[in-house]
């Protein structure tokens, strides 16, 4: 019988084991991430709820309703609003969503050029000290102008219009995506480039498999700092150099003095802005960042 029987390796017996320890823990790490997401979100449910609850009292204590609707209030506008059922006359040109429409295309197209540029050109300066020494000093010496003081240069380029808001909105977006990738570049650590380097990887090579992976989480952040920002940005263009979008309904309701229709707007420029980096950023993070398994230290 002795002879008949198969010997048998370690390996036929670890297999099973290993496997089954794999499946443990990819079990208790889905497990894990549900329950973290459930916990942030009754945390941040409860944090809303606290925010309206502090807003709905001391609007109706402080008898603040011409300049603080209490949010029942505003919410029954921004229903009213979205379902285009006016409790009064709408003054604002197009109805809601062509002027939300308007200020997510300017805001992704001033977004989407910053990028194209910030994002290359901070890589190049993070690895390369001789560029750094060139680029840095121009970078640098233009960041302290705020965003909103190229509105007028802006206007005088392109009159006004998309193109002028897009142009502000791509000036402002630049440096934090610029800042973020060149500090992502300069950081990474010099024994992973010098292993890469000797395993024969080329220039190409190794910004695809090392300086790029290892410089995502900066440009995560720069780009979750940008998106905010240049909604910020539409906001203050449309207020100036347009006669659409959202910012144009802030600028024109507070005109009328209609506070409940100016706090409707500030609110849908939230949820919106909101809904667009969960949507872009947070893709972006799913697919790049947890499947790489990278992480700022």
């Amino acid at each position: 019988m002795d002879a008949l029987t198969p010997p048998t390796s370690p390996n036929d017996v670890d297999e099973p084991s290993a496997a089954g320890e794999r499946e443990k823990l990819s079990v208790y790490g889905l497990a894990r991430r549900r329950r973290e997401r459930r916990r942030k979100i009754v945390r941040g449910s409860i944090g809303v709820l606290a925010v309206l609850v502090i807003w709905q009292v001391m609007a109706v204590a402080y008898n603040l309703q011409q300049i603080l609707p209490p949010p029942l209030a505003v919410g029954r506008t921004i229903i009213n609003t979205l379902t285009l059922n006016y409790d009064h006359r709408w003054l604002y040109g197009p109805n809601i969503y062509q002027h939300l429409l308007s200020s997510f295309l300017r805001a992704i197209s001033g977004f989407s050029i910053a990028a194209v540029f910030a994002i290359p050109l901070g890589l190049i300066v993070g690895r390369s000290r001789t560029v750094r020494e060139y680029i840095d000093p121009i970078i640098r010496s233009l960041y302290p102008i705020p965003g909103i003081a190229w509105i007028p240069l802006a206007i005088l380029w392109f009159g006004l219009g998309n193109t002028a808001v897009i142009f502000v909105v791509f000036i402002a977006e630049f440096f934090p995506l610029y800042f973020n990738t060149e500090a992502g570049a300069r950081n990474i650590n010099p024994i992973l480039v010098d292993a890469a380097r000797c395993f024969g990887a080329k220039r190409l090579t190794l910004v695809r498999r090392v300086i790029l992976p290892a410089s995502i989480p900066y440009i995560i952040t720069g780009m979750r700092i940008g998106l905010g920002g240049a909604w910020r940005m539409i906001v203050a263009g449309e207020m100036l150099a347009s006669q659409s979008g959202i910012g144009s309904v802030l600028m024109e309701s507070r005109y009328q003095f209609r506070a409940t229709d100016l706090m409707m707007a500030m609110v849908l420029i939230s949820i919106v802005g909101y809904a667009t980096e969960r949507l872009i950023v947070g893709t972006l993070e799913r697919k790049t960042t947890e499947k790489w398994e990278v992480k700022l230290l």
